[in-house]
């Protein structure tokens, strides 16, 4: 009993602690969106990329927005548009004579935004010509495990291969 104990605390102790799994990421690019003319597509910047079995939960984003760009500014990896920052925010200043409105060219959002394992972090503006700075930070966790069925050979291909569209 006594052996069996220790074993079990021995091995509590050489286990790694949870916090260990994850890793502070930070990324930049800049002049996101700019372009010759407008009448060229804006082109889709590639932040950071996942590495496989981790996954990055974004925290924060900050866009410097110099050439005051319209925006917005999206967010997304390889599937889809996982959030849109509007730029150009407004601000009401008082001041002890009159109200002033001020426009904030930095931007920061806070945010819980999970990218999966090998997914692109893609920034698109989505107007402008001059282009926008734009920075992520987040943390790289373990990616959450993702049972698969388990495929015999000589196995029945039936209606529920049909309903998957032949994804594995």
């Amino acid at each position: 009993m006594i052996r069996a104990v220790i074993y079990l605390l021995g091995v509590a102790l050489a286990a790694p602690p949870l916090a260990a799994f994850e890793q502070p990421v930070s990324a930049f690019a800049a002049n996101v969106g700019k372009r010759p003319s407008t009448d060229e597509p804006s082109a889709p910047v590639t932040l950071y990329v996942v590495p496989d079995g981790r996954a990055l939960l974004l925290t924060d984003v900050l866009v410097a927005n110099h050439g005051q760009e319209p925006g917005p500014l999206y967010l997304g990896d390889s599937k889809r548009t996982l959030c849109s920052i509007e730029l150009l925010q407004s601000t009401l200043m008082n001041n002890p004579t009159e109200f002033h409105t001020i426009t904030n060219p930095h931007t920061t959002f806070s945010t819980g935004i999970p990218f999966g394992p090998g997914e692109p972090v893609v920034a698109t503006l989505a107007s402008g010509t001059r282009g926008v700075d734009v920075t992520i930070t987040g943390k790289l966790v373990a990616a959450p495990r993702v049972p698969r069925r388990i495929v015999l050979p000589g196995g029945n291909k039936g209606a529920e291969d049909a309903d998957e569209g032949g994804e594995r």
